[in-house]
């Protein structure tokens, strides 16, 4: 049977890293996903409050205009101001104009009201209709300011300036007589604002043409938004129409202005996603339908695809990088919306840089991690390959000691047990027929008691005269002398592939054909006892045997069929056994 493939070393430590890399690798993206996605649903919350200062902003340019209206408002009805006074009205709006730099004009239309027709229209007394307004000749604060009046002579209405020098009195320039005009109480503004439904309303426009600049060229004509609402100089009594204009350069500069840093882009739209703010200076207004609309060329891309309608906050994609934007519906407004847009890639900064950091710590873990395994690995391999080496050499019964040193503790027990096992084995073949022992190994099972029948050739010695030798002999020169002789005899029997079966005093046993089979085995044998006898003429004529007599060997050489196994006892074997001959 084929054995399934193992792992190695290698593709265990490599399998290992890769599945922590992995492991570890998506629980941090989990991580970065969830934690971008907090941070993104946080920031909806912070470019809401920056739609809603734009929007608080935009209330209090308005309200310039609006408590200017009102102030004045207040002044007609209490009497401070006399409504049918031209020069206190011009006065008190020269006034008013110069306290607040961001209005553009503001106008008085006067007229004394006689109730409603049918249709709502106001009615307003024969007498007394006149228009005073007060406004700058340009968008610049300090710009002179120019009084135009609107008055009756001989019942045809005509159209008088007064210019003053920048710094001039208010009466210091008289009016100038213009052209004839329309009855001003004719015009829709008035109408349209003292109407019954209106009456006590403050009606604001959208953006529009300043209706002074009415004669210049339109390139050069003021772009202003206006607040009007029908005043009363006594409880029911019309006194006129009184209008306050705003410039639009006042609500240009509200995109531009954002509390704290960051690429935040700010819009002031409609509800279709027509400009109301220039995004940049040089943007054009044009008549777009029936309203006055910004048309810029210059607006960066991610704001053209923001104010794409319908108008919503989302997240979208532009040249590649990832946009937020958040839009608000401004009060008291024209149905104007604050649009803030805002990269994604500014809010997620900091988690980006938490990545990067991350990354780069990472590689350079896995990096030390793959070098110090690798060095590990190399010398583990190395270490294995030594115990390989070794157990192979013990599987050729080559039981030269090795060294038992290495690097890895572990590594070096296993040199030391497998020294220790080859020292056992080389101890053990001095005991047991090497031949057998390497016929059990490599059979790799354990002896059984039993035996079979096999024709061997045996050999027995003996030495004449030993006793009287070992008499003459001290102990310990009769061993060293007997120990050289049965070196020589072993030899000599191991090199005609015999097996030295046991010593039996000064008596060697030997056989051949068992355990390993030879074909030729009585021959071996007898080649084994000439063998013995010049292996011990070399031993006798040698410095080793120290001067002592020659000893005299009988040899006895017999061929039969003999039971060859393991006998005796369950603790204590013999390799060999004859159980009978014949």
């Amino acid at each position: 049977m084929r054995r399934p493939p193992r792992l190695t070393l290698v593709r265990l430590f490599l399998g290992a890293t890769l599945v922590v890399t992995v492991c570890t690798g998506a629980t941090f993206w989990a991580f970065l996903r969830s934690s971008q996605r907090s941070i993104v649903d946080r920031s909806d919350a912070l470019r809401d409050a920056e739609a809603r200062r734009i929007g608080a902003r935009l209330a209090a340019d308005l309200g310039i205009a609006t408590g200017s209206l009102e102030a004045i408002e207040r002044a007609l009805y209490t009497g401070a101001l006399r409504g049918d006074t031209p020069d206190s009205v011009e006065a008190w709006l020269f006034s008013e104009l110069l306290d607040h730099p961001t209005l553009s004009d503001i106008t008085l239309t006067r007229a004394d009201g006689l109730g409603f027709e049918a249709d709502g229209r106001v009615r307003v007394a024969p007498g007394g209709r006149w228009q005073i307004s007060v406004f700058r000749a340009s968008s610049d604060p300090g710009s002179e300011v120019v009084t135009r009046r609107i008055w009756p002579v001989d019942g045809t209405f005509f159209s008088d300036v007064r210019r003053r020098p920048r710094g001039g009195g208010l009466l210091g320039t008289p009016f100038d007589r213009g052209a004839a005009v329309p009855d001003p109480t004719d015009h829709p503004t008035f109408q349209t604002t003292a109407s019954r439904s209106n009456r006590g309303k403050a009606i604001w426009s959208d953006l529009s043409w300043s209706e002074l600049d009415a004669a210049m060229p339109q390139a050069e004509r003021r772009v202003v938004v206006t607040v009007q609402k029908a005043v009363e100089d006594a409880p029911g009594h019309l006194a006129g129409v009184l209008r306050v204009g705003l410039l639009a350069r006042t609500i240009d500069e509200l995109p531009r202005v954002q509390d704290g840093d960051g690429p935040r882009r700010v819009t002031l739209s409609d509800s279709e996603g027509r400009l109301v703010a220039r995004v940049d200076p040089s943007d054009r207004v044009v008549l777009d339908g029936d309203d006055l609309r910004v048309v810029s060329t210059r607006a960066p891309p991610e704001v053209r695809a923001a104010l794409q309608p319908p108008l919503r906050s989302r997240a979208f994609d532009v040249e590649g990088a990832r946009y937020l934007a958040t839009f608000r519906t401004l009060d008291g407004s024209q149905g104007w919306v604050a649009g803030v847009i805002v990269p994604e890639a500014y809010y997620t900064r900091d988690l980006r840089s938490l990545r990067d950091r991350f990354l780069l710590a990472f590689l350079a873990l896995t990096a030390a991690v793959l070098l110090a395994g690798g060095y590990v690995l190399l010398q583990l391999r190395r270490s294995l390959g030594r115990i390989v080496d070794a157990t192979g050499r013990m599987r050729r019964f080559d039981f030269t000691p090795a060294r038992t040193d290495a690097p890895l503790r572990d590594i070096a027990q296993v040199m030391e047990g497998v020294e220790r096992a080859k020292t056992s084995m080389r101890a053990l073949g001095k005991y047991v027929p090497i031949d057998l022992v390497r016929q059990l190994y490599e059979s790799n099972r354990e002896p059984e008691l039993g035996g079979d029948l096999v024709e061997i050739s045996m050999m027995f010695t003996d030495i004449e005269g030993f006793t009287t030798l070992a008499e003459r002999l001290a102990p310990d020169a009769l061993a060293k002398a007997l120990g050289a002789y049965l070196e020589a005899m072993t030899r000599a029997v191991t090199s005609t592939g015999g097996t030295v079966d046991k010593f039996i005093g000064d008596a060697v046993m030997a056989f051949w054909n068992a355990p390993t089979p030879l074909p030729d085995h009585a021959r071996r044998a007898c080649h084994a006892a000439l063998a013995c006898m010049r292996a011990t003429s070399e031993l006798y004529a040698s410095e080793a045997w120290a001067g002592l007599p020659p000893l005299f060997t009988r040899f006895g050489l017999h061929t039969a069929r003999v039971m060859v196994g393991h006998f005796g006892a369950p603790e204590d074997w013999n390799g060999v056994h004859v159980a009978k001959s014949k």
